[in-house]
């Protein structure tokens, strides 16, 4: 089966994203288009969310002047703005972790019995292959840095922290990987005139984090970002990330993230796929060289990445779209799992890719320190002339991808790049035996 999807941010521009699905069961050939129709519903349904919202509040006495009224030109949205009231967290802000409740020796004596049963019941279900629904044995990590999450209504979901990491994989039955995923992330690279150069992770990084990271190869990548002036701001289903002077105090950035969540609109609500729009304005009086940087590792989470099999490819080009698909093999009776990162070339951005760079393990092949090294000196990919399919990763091995997106910007201007994550898993399996379908692989729109 072959499958693309197609999602429209709320600005001019759309992406296409195009996942390969050699292994899916079905024999017809379908695509899935977010459409332009489609696209006018969302913005409809959030103007009135809008509307709704700006009434509920002059109903609980909200002074008028505190928010100003919806813009009537629905179509016109400015996704290097943040909505009016939205829920917001400094990136270098820092929070005292849920403190989990102990037990006393007389508790724990009166509740002997039942953790006994539970731990019981608990190995009785490892035994035959499935998870308990209650383990209360099973530590879970636990943070206060969630943010908006990614994917549509029950596609599967990746959460994402307000600091930026891409982290509680849900994607299966039972099962959710809470820690992040390190290579996962945005980068900035700028360079002017001057010799001022600037290069960093927008995300930031912790020394402590990085070394427990099985991916050692990203300790190389430069993890410079403080976020003292960088703001997440959080309204579902959006959410945007102000990157105010950091790490080029001339060039302001703001992400906005978006998945698709349309009311009365189960179908194309149900897509899993999320799109990042990146506004740049270049305040200097020089232009500034810009590359954004977008990398996924070849994972579901956990230590799935280093499993074995896996491999990457380049994404067939249309209608501008340049992309990378990471085709993963599951393991423990898990369906398979295809990603697909993808940006959008237009006039002002170049595009390039990395199909495949090394994470950890002995692969041969360009690692993830030659891939950052590659992008700050060059600007791109262009050199590296990668081309085809990568040979599937070995275990104890994790491979990763990456596409960069280039600009020049000149002195006060401001441009927009898009970028967007797909991840296509049609089967559901449950630790029953049963097999269902995802609703998005069960009424694709033919075109």
């Amino acid at each position: 089966m072959w499958a693309s999807a197609s999602v429209a941010s709320e600005a001019t521009v759309s992406v296409r994203v195009s996942v390969g699905l050699w292994w899916c069961p079905f024999t017809s050939t379908s695509v899935l288009v977010y459409s332009e129709a489609t696209r006018r519903r969302f913005l409809m349904s959030l103007a009135e969310d809008d509307a709704v919202f700006f009434g509920e509040m002059l109903e609980n006495n909200v002074n008028e002047g505190e928010r100003e009224p919806p813009n009537s030109s629905m179509y016109e949205v400015d996704p290097g703005k943040p909505a009016s009231l939205t829920w917001q967290r400094k990136l270098n802000s820092s929070r005292s972790l849920p403190s989990e409740f102990t037990l006393n020796f007389r508790e724990m004596i009166h509740m002997a019995p039942l953790g006994f049963r539970l731990w019981r019941h608990v190995n009785e279900e490892a035994a035959k292959g499935r998870v308990s629904i209650i383990d209360p044995f099973n530590k879970r990590l636990v943070t206060c840095n969630h943010g908006i999450p990614l994917g549509g209504i029950g596609a599967g979901s990746i959460g994402r922290s307000y600091k930026g990491e891409f982290q509680c994989y849900q994607l299966f039955p039972r099962t959710c990987e809470d820690s992040p995923v390190l290579a996962n992330q945005f980068s900035v690279f700028v360079s002017r005139p001057d010799g001022e150069k600037y290069s960093t992770v927008l995300c930031p990084g912790s020394l402590e984090i990085l070394k427990k990271s099985k991916a050692s190869t990203i300790r190389s990548w430069d993890w410079n970002l403080n976020g003292k002036r960088c703001t997440y701001h959080a309204l579902f289903p959006r959410a945007w990330t102000v990157y105010e002077g950091e790490p080029d105090p001339e060039l302001r950035i703001v992400s906005r993230q978006i998945s698709p969540f349309i009311p009365h609109n189960y179908e194309e609500s149900s897509f899993p796929v999320s799109v990042f729009t990146f506004t740049l304005s270049n305040s200097g009086k020089n232009s500034a060289d810009v590359t954004l940087l977008f990398t996924w590792a070849n994972s579901v989470g956990g230590v799935s990445g280093c499993s074995g099999y896996h491999f990457n490819s380049k994404m067939m080009m249309k209608d501008g779209v340049h992309g990378v698909l990471l085709h993963h093999k599951t393991a423990n009776g898990h369906p398979p799992v295809t990603f697909a990162i993808a940006a959008q070339e237009t006039d002002m951005v170049h595009v390039s890719e990395c199909p495949c760079f090394l994470l950890s393990g002995k692969k041969q092949g360009i690692t993830a320190k030659d891939m950052w090294q590659e992008i700050k000196e060059h600007g791109s990919f262009d050199r590296l002339g990668y081309d085809g399919t990568s040979i599937p990763s070995e275990s104890g091995s994790s491979i990763g991808a990456a596409i960069a997106a280039s600009m020049t910007l000149p002195s006060n201007s401001v441009h927009s790049v898009t970028f967007s994550l797909a991840w296509a898993c049609p089967e559901v399996r449950f630790p029953g035996g049963k097999t269902y379908y995802r609703w998005v692989s069960l009424v694709p729109r033919l075109v």
